[in-house]
């Protein structure tokens, strides 16, 4: 049973390795998001003002733009506006792409990539399929948790022999 247990720790070892590495790398670099602008660009300060434009003013200044993952409403994944800093961040659906803009005056402070929605497509494997996410993240869940309780068992049994080997020769 020992030689089918380390066997079996072995192969789920390495099926889980491919996914760990990509979530380990992933979730080092979310991390970090709110420290490295390159992954989250940094919120802008919009200009001091007791009004702030309507969203369909935000919704013309971004479309102006040109982005072509920002062309109409359907292709903005949220809006979030930000009182203390009195601007808008105007997401898109594909692309990650986030536009800054100033709640006060209408003009645009920011385009930017927002890498960490990327890296948290992948951190969750819905990048590459909505199917993977559902079903394989639950089964490396499945597979972590084999690999722990098999290495914790690979780990004991020896050093209960060797306990119980000790005690009986004394």
């Amino acid at each position: 049973m020992y030689r089918t247990l380390r066997v079996a720790h072995r192969w789920i070892g390495i099926f889980a390795c491919l996914f760990l590495v990509l979530v380990s790398a992933t979730g080092f670099l979310l991390s970090l998001k709110r420290s490295v602008e390159w992954i989250q660009p940094a919120t802008r300060k919009g200009s001091v003002s007791s009004t702030v434009i309507p969203l369909e003013q935000v919704y013309a200044t971004v479309f102006a733009l040109g982005i072509a993952e920002l062309q109409t409403v359907a292709h903005v994944d949220r809006v979030d506006y930000r009182p203390e800093k009195n601007i808008f961040k105007v997401l898109s659906n594909e692309g990650y792409h986030e536009v800054q803009v100033d709640g006060a005056d209408g003009s645009v402070l920011s385009v930017s990539q927002r890498r960490d929605h990327f890296f948290e497509d992948l951190h969750d494997l819905r990048f590459f399929s909505d199917h993977l996410h559902t079903w394989v993240l639950p089964a490396v869940a499945l597979a972590l948790f084999a690999l722990g309780f098999s290495g914790l068992v690979m780990f004991f049994v020896p050093v209960a022999r060797r306990w119980k080997f000790r005690r009986r020769s004394a």
